[in-house]
């Protein structure tokens, strides 16, 4: 079977001006890469660097452009919340091939440069779309970079904040443990769905995915949910790491964005509330990276390295 794992998490972001709202993330501690990048449907869209992996916002440059958009596109971006998770794999087009190989039903890769790129640019990625029915509560494809810089994805460059890793994340559904065996299926087969004390999780290679229902979501992070109308809306929380809590706190809310400590699985976590610009909620535990490190190379196999700024 081939490797795969989570490499980026989107959400639409319905602040005036996408380049001042990196700067909100700067001031917050995190590290917001320079250049943007333009998608179809009218998108410029920005991304802020944690760890190996990325956030990414959408952000509408072109509303004419974005008049075409389907509606669950506009919907998320009058009322944000994460959408979306793209999935790295070294050769798409081999787990297109497996997929199908083990009968699952699924488009044909694609590849695509960026929207300003000139008519004879070569592919910058492609992609396998994957269709809901199979990874419910999150849109989802697998992508292969074709110009990706190495470093972005071998160096881990800790932000000021002191927060240097994604290792997971937690969905909200009424059918938390249906949910976690649609994943695992189709990503992680050889992997258990284990019950935990407030729902169900699988690992996808170095990330911990979790499925909780909504009041227990409620009573673990004192967070109302509300059910989205598309099938796209159940990615609740971003699982972050840090070398130090009281530095996130210190920069978070220096910035103006409010935290509270929560006590998850006997772990405190700090948890950053969501900015209703962008509709993201993270969860901080503290750790030391070298431990981190050693963990996730011994699930995946990754040569990380820190990198030397």
């Amino acid at each position: 079977m081939t490797s795969i794992r989570f490499d980026h998490f989107m959400t639409y972001t319905s602040a005036p001006d996408i380049d001042g709202y990196l700067k909100e993330y700067a001031a917050q501690g995190f590290l917001p890469r320079e250049k943007t990048v333009r998608h179809n449907p009218g998108l410029r869209n920005g991304f802020v660097f944690i760890g190996p992996e990325y956030l990414e916002f959408c952000w509408v440059e072109d509303e004419a452009l974005f008049a075409e958009a389907e509606a669950e596109k506009k919907l998320l971006r009058a009322t944000p919340r994460p959408c979306a998770i793209g999935m790295i794999a070294g050769d798409v087009q081999a787990v297109h091939d497996d997929w199908m190989a083990r009968g699952y039903s699924i488009p044909q890769v694609s590849s695509t440069a960026p929207r300003d790129a000139p008519a004879d640019a070569p592919p910058a990625w492609s992609f396998q779309e994957i269709p809901s029915e199979l990874l419910p509560g999150a849109w989802s494809f697998a992508l292969t970079y074709h110009m990706r810089p190495k470093d972005e994805a071998t160096q881990i460059r800790i932000g000021p904040n002191t927060i240097y890793a994604i290792s997971g994340v937690t969905f909200v559904s009424s059918e938390p443990e249906a949910r976690a065996t649609n994943w695992r299926d189709l990503l992680a087969p050889e992997e258990a769905v284990d019950e935990s004390g407030n729902g169900f999780q699988v690992w996808i290679g170095p990330h911990r995915a979790m499925w909780v229902a909504p009041e227990e979501y409620q009573a673990a992070y004192g967070l109302d949910w509300t059910p989205f109308p598309y099938p796209v809306g159940e990615l609740a929380i971003l699982h972050l790491l840090a070398s130090d809590l009281r530095v996130v706190k210190t920069m978070t809310e220096e910035a103006g964005r409010r935290t509270c400590p929560v006590l998850v699985g006997g772990e405190e976590e700090l948890l950053i509330a969501p900015d209703a610009r962008d509709g993201l909620v993270f969860a901080v535990r503290q750790r030391p990276i070298e431990m981190w490190l050693r963990e996730r190379t011994g699930r995946t196999g990754e040569r990380l390295e820190l990198a030397q700024d």
